[in-house]
């Protein structure tokens, strides 16, 4: 008998990823001995400062945030299908990053060994972590600076463009508003009004268990502060 491939589902989201730039050999070595999980709402996908791993989303979402000694947590990225969760932890041997679920989500958990070896000895594998690493990290300042001079519209506006789906041809958000002022750093109470302003000023709708974003570019424009 031959031996089993890969998980075409696995390949699939592989390919529309930033890991499709490397060889198939490096891909085949990697998913050689990736298993897949299925993680219900809410659950850990990995823990801050926890065993590394590195999780490619087959479907669903992710929030990767960062937690404070008090144990609260605030969203630093969103994280959708085809994309990879966890780099820097594998680089760096853990990092201040744990990742959650945004109801159901499935992912492939790659074999941090085998990319920590390839790293090693193939530029193509070490030059791509160096590059989005990097990228990553002009994308925390970015955020840092909204965070810290944005305002609660802005930031709203940001966490909205990234949760959205597209769904029968429209971008929709399946958030409630107590998580949107967790991911932020705000209270229900402020984020409420936040939404209230974007309605009025038609750039989302509020449907039954979901909001639509009515003018993404729009939106994108007050989240870059050019409202």
């Amino acid at each position: 008998m031959s031996p089993r491939g890969p998980d075409p589902a696995v390949v699939d989201a592989w390919e529309n990823s930033y890991l499709a730039e490397l060889s198939e050999q490096v891909r085949d070595l990697v998913l050689a001995d990736s298993f897949v999980l299925t993680i219900p709402p809410g659950n850990v996908i990995y823990e801050a400062y926890g065993q590394p791993r590195l999780a490619l989303i087959l479907s669903g979402h992710a929030k990767v945030q960062v937690l404070s000694q008090g144990g609260r947590a605030a969203t630093i990225r969103y994280a959708g299908p085809g994309q990879v969760i966890g780099l820097p932890a594998v680089i760096s041997d853990g990092a201040p990053y744990g990742a959650r679920a945004i109801g159901a989500c499935q992912v492939a958990m790659l074999n941090v060994s085998v990319l920590r070896r390839l790293a090693n000895t193939d530029v193509s594998v070490a030059w791509l972590f160096a590059r989005k690493v990097t990228e990553g990290s002009y994308e925390s300042i970015e955020l840092l600076g909204i965070s810290l001079f944005g305002t609660v519209r802005q930031r709203v506006s940001r966490h909205l463009l990234d949760l959205a789906e597209r769904k029968d041809n429209q971008l929709v958000v399946q958030v409630n508003q107590q998580e949107l002022a967790d991911a932020i750093g705000s209270v229900r109470e402020v984020v409420a009004r936040a939404l209230r302003q974007l309605q009025d000023d038609e750039l989302v709708a509020r449907t039954p268990g979901a909001l639509v974003l009515l003018d993404p570019a729009a939106l994108h424009a007050v989240a870059s502060g050019g409202d």
